[in-house]
């Protein structure tokens, strides 16, 4: 009997030790991706969560869904910047579509989430996400489609800080942003009120994004692409200043729309090696 107690106490000394090993690990883990986050800039007291900004979006009905149509979902591209761009506009666009009960649209942006996914060298993860999504499109289960692609965004932000791809993490973010942004200044210029016009008018999301841009490579942040990117976000900003902690006016939300517009058309335009934009046709 004695023998047997103290076999039993040396188990549960045992499992109290590997448990206590796992949660050491586990805190380390925490602590590890959490320096990982504020090291790349992307914390909850600095970085704008993509899944407060994505939620916003359901203030903007009806979806401009003509826009989101006109969108060219498959391209491709040569350079991680505009690639890293169109993941944030595809899971802005496949969010709006959710909106809107659009099932097969959204379906077939998760087939391009996961194709481009791959060409940012993290598909992998993305796997099972876009067979969550398209189960979910299946059932018509539009709150579940919605925090799906949420949580891809995170994945392939997380994905990219565990690979230390800070800079494409941000446009990642970026292209979200400037894609929902854009649909929403449509609707706001077509349908405005001044909450909607208030969302749109957020001078401290614009600053991070603005801010990330800033600490680009040198070489890369001196290309015509991105100086000609950045110019459309900061005169987005501008307009916004003008508002003076007011919504926007109609005729701000205007403005904003046009150079909202711009910036999505440099980042979805052609750009050859050396970052020199494509002459439009």
């Amino acid at each position: 009997m004695k023998r047997w107690i103290c076999g039993l106490a040396a188990t549960a000394v045992m499992a109290s030790g590997i448990h206590a090993e796992q949660a050491v690990e586990d805190e380390l883990q925490a602590s590890s991706e959490e320096h990982m986050r504020e090291e790349l800039g992307v914390n909850p007291i600095t970085s704008p969560s993509i899944a407060e900004l994505l939620k916003q979006l359901e203030v903007f009905r009806p979806v401009p869904v003509k826009a989101i149509e006109a969108a060219d979902h498959s391209a491709s591209f040569t350079n991680r910047m505009q690639t890293a761009l169109h993941f944030g506009s595809l899971v802005a666009d496949g969010f709006l579509l959710t909106i809107a009960e659009r099932p097969q649209d959204v379906q077939n942006i998760g087939r391009e989430l996961i194709r481009q996914s791959r060409a940012l060298g993290v598909g992998e993860r993305l796997t099972t996400r876009s067979k969550s999504l398209l189960e979910l499109s299946d059932k018509g289960d539009w709150v579940g489609m919605r925090a799906e692609l949420v949580k891809t965004q995170e994945d392939v932000e997380q994905t990219m800080m565990e690979l230390h791809d800070e800079e494409m993490a941000h446009m990642v973010s970026l292209g979200g942003w400037l894609r929902g942004f854009q649909l929403g200044a449509i609707n706001t210029s077509e349908r405005y009120t001044p909450a909607k016009a208030e969302i749109l008018g957020q001078v401290r999301v614009m600053d991070y994004f603005l801010d990330r841009l800033d600490t680009l490579n040198p070489r890369l942040k001196a290309t015509e692409f991105v100086t000609s990117f950045t110019d459309r976000i900061k005169k987005i900003r501008l307009v916004a200043i003008e508002a003076q902690g007011s919504p926007p006016s109609p005729e701000q939300v205007s403005r904003m729309r046009q150079f909202a517009d711009e910036a999505e058309r440099i980042a979805t335009t052609r750009v050859d090696a050396s970052g020199k934009l494509a002459p439009a046709p």
